[in-house]
C-alpha cells in the first residue's frame, strides 16, 4: 500500500529516511561493538580504557552499514510487516523504494571505503565488514533469505551480533586471535537466546508470508525452552571465561526466562528480550559513560518522532 503524505511538514519526510535506519535496533550493535573493544583492550594491556578516534570511526561506519542492512530487511519484509501492522515507513509507503535503494548503495559503499581508508593495514577489519554486509543481505534477500530458514535465522543473528560486531570492536584496538573468538561466545549465546524470543510475536505474519522462522518451526513452548537453554549456555561460558559482564546480564535475565517458560505470554516474552538488551547496554554504559547519554538521546528522539509522526508511543 502506498501512503500519500502531503500534509505533514517537510522535515518529517527527511526524518523518515533517518528513522528507516531503525536507530533503536542499533543498540545491540553499539553495545556488542563497545564490549568487543573493551575486551580487546583488556587483553592487550589491562590498563585504563582510552577512546581513540578509531573507535568512534568504527561506531560511525558500522552504524551506517547496519542501517543499510535494516533498510534491505524492511524492503524485503514490507508485505509481512504490513500484515503484522509494524514498521510503517516502508510497509505503508511513507518512503520511496527508489530512494531507499540509492540510500542503501551509498551507505554500504561509504562504510567499506571508510574502513579501507582508516584501517588500511588491518585486513581482518575489512573482512569482518564484508562478512557483516553479506550476512545481513543474505538474511533478507531471496533466494537465500536466511530469515525463512529455521535455525539458520538464529545462527545468522547470533553470528552477526554476538560474534562479528564483537570482533569488529576487538580488532579496532588489537589483532584478532583465538582468545577473541572464545571471548565472544557468551555474547553469541546471549544474542541467540534473545533472538529466539523476537521471532515469537511475529509468528502469524511470518507464517502468512511463507517464512519458516525458528519461532514458526518450533512453536511458542519449544522456542521458549530453546531460548532458556541458550541463556544457560551463555551463563556457563561466561563463568568459564570469567566474563562478569555477560555473566551478570545472563543471571539477571534468568528469572524472567524461567517465568516465560511457565507463562509464555507475549508481554512476558517481549520483556525477556528487552531486559537482556537493557542490562547489557547499561554495562557498556558503565565502561563508556557517554554511551548512556547517547542511549537516552536516541530513545527520546525516536519516541518524539513516532509520537508526532504517527501518534504512537515507540519505543
Amino acid at each position: 500500500m502506498q501512503h500519500n503524505d502531503t500534509r505533514q511538514p517537510k522535515v518529517y519526510h527527511f526524518l523518515d529516511y533517518v528513522a528507516v535506519l531503525r536507530p533503536t535496533l542499533l543498540f545491540p550493535v553499539w553495545t556488542l561493538l563497545l564490549l568487543g573493544y573493551h575486551h580487546g583492550h583488556a587483553s592487550r594491556s589491562g590498563s585504563e580504557i582510552h577512546q581513540p578516534l578509531h573507535l568512534w570511526v568504527t561506531l560511525f561506519l558500522y552504524s551506517l552499514l547496519m542501517g543499510a542492512v535494516y533498510i534491505v530487511n524492511q524492503i524485503a519484509d514490507r508485505e509481512t510487516d504490513a500484515h503484522n501492522d509494524k514498521l510503517y515507513l516502508v510497509a505503508q509507503g511513507y518512503v520511496k523504494l527508489r530512494i531507499l535503494k540509492w540510500q542503501v548503495g551509498v551507505l554500504v559503499a561509504f562504510s567499506i571505503l571508510l574502513s579501507l581508508f582508516v584501517f588500511p593495514e588491518n585486513p581482518a577489519y575489512l573482512i569482518l565488514i564484508l562478512l557483516s554486509t553479506l550476512l545481513g543481505f543474505a538474511y533478507s534477500v531471496r533466494p537465500v533469505r536466511l530469515k525463512g530458514i529455521p535455525i539458520a535465522d538464529l545462527c545468522a543473528n547470533a553470528l552477526g551480533y554476538g560474534c562479528i560486531a564483537f570482533l569488529i570492536g576487538w580488532t579496532t584496538v588489537t589483532p584478532i586471535g583465538v582468545e577473541a573468538v572464545y571471548r565472544s561466545l557468551p555474547y553469541l549465546f546471549s544474542v541467540a537466546a534473545a533472538f529466539v524470543n523476537t521471532t515469537l510475536p511475529d509468528v502469524k505474519g511470518d507464517s502468512v508470508g511463507g517464512d519458516n522462522t525458528t519461532g514458526v518451526w518450533l512453536g511458542k513452548r519449544r522456542a521458549c525452552l530453546l531460548s532458556l537453554v541458550l541463556l544457560i549456555a551463555a551463563i556457563v561460558s561466561a563463568v568459564l571465561f570469567r566474563d562478569w559482564i555477560a555473566g551478570v546480564t545472563s543471571v539477571i535475565c534468568l528469572p524472567v526466562f524461567l517465568y516465560m517458560n511457565f507463562y509464555p505470554k507475549q508481554n512476558v516474552i517481549i520483556w525477556a528480550t528487552r531486559i537482556g538488551i537493557l542490562t547489557l547496554s547499561l554495562c557498556a554504559g558503565v565502561l563508556f559513560p557517554i554511551y548512556l547519554l547517547w542511549f537516552g538521546g536516541i530513545v527520546f528522539g525516536t519516541r518524539w518522532y513516532y509520537s508526532f509522526r504517527f501518534g504512537i508511543r515507540y519505543p
